[in-house]
């Protein structure tokens, strides 16, 4: 699946030593979403639309696999907002409509966040 976020960055505030490689300070590291996301390692059927799998929480997958709103003193301030937000948006519209998507996969672009190339031609009918 694509994230939105491409990733997340630190800057080195020290030099450092990851998996073998020394990092020098003042180096920004990045946490890539989109390939941490597509290895089955740590979620199984990563290409398959399967939105269940963020219900639950999974402890055999590492702490670390998905972090869309970064991690530590400067993660997103805006995450519990973000939570409740979506949560209130998609029952709405579920509540009130049923959705069907009914053409080829979606082709993605990062501008600068992954998005779809073209548009979303997500059929919505009434209940």
């Amino acid at each position: 699946m694509h994230p939105v976020v491409i990733g997340n960055g630190r800057c080195m505030t020290r030099d450092t030593i990851i998996k073998g490689y020394r990092i020098p300070k003042g180096v920004q590291v990045i946490f890539q979403h989109y390939v941490i996301s597509n290895q089955e390692k740590y979620f199984a059927n990563s290409n398959e639309f399967y939105p269940e799998r963020w219900l639950q929480e999974n402890t055999s997958r590492h702490a670390f696999a998905s972090l869309p709103f970064g991690y530590g003193r400067r993660m997103c301030l805006g995450k519990r907002f973000a939570d409740l937000e979506l949560v209130m948006v998609i029952s709405k519209i579920l509540q009130k409509f049923k959705l069907e998507y009914h053409h080829r996969d979606l082709d993605y672009h990062i501008n600068p966040l992954y998005t779809p190339k073209g548009p979303l031609k997500i059929k919505f009918i009434a209940r």
